[in-house]
């Protein structure tokens, strides 16, 4: 099996989660946007890291990273919304008790 690139495995995975999350945010799905975005900011550390950047910039990604984690905790703590609720596809207003 040949060897693949860990550099470009990272971006095909950020390509896939930035099509991931215009697809929510086009779909109108807030539900999962902190989430992903948290995400893809470690994958951006990741990449920081494999590509050989400043460990500046790796710090600036993954603290980017832990206040989006943060503010999607305080999101689902405020709302109310269950774990369960959280990984429905529905909006909340169709969403049955």
């Amino acid at each position: 099996m040949p060897e693949m690139n860990l550099t470009l495995l990272v971006d095909l995975v950020l390509a896939v989660g930035m099509l991931e999350l215009v697809v929510l945010l086009a779909l109108r799905r807030p539900a999962l946007v902190f989430t992903l975005l948290a995400g893809l900011a470690l994958m951006l550390a990741l990449r920081l890291t494999v590509g050989g950047s400043a460990p500046p910039y790796i710090a600036l990604a993954l603290s980017a990273s832990g206040l989006l984690h943060v503010l999607d905790l305080r999101r689902r703590w405020s709302s109310g919304i269950g774990g369960r609720a959280l990984m429905s596809l529905s909006p909340p207003h169709e969403r049955k008790p």
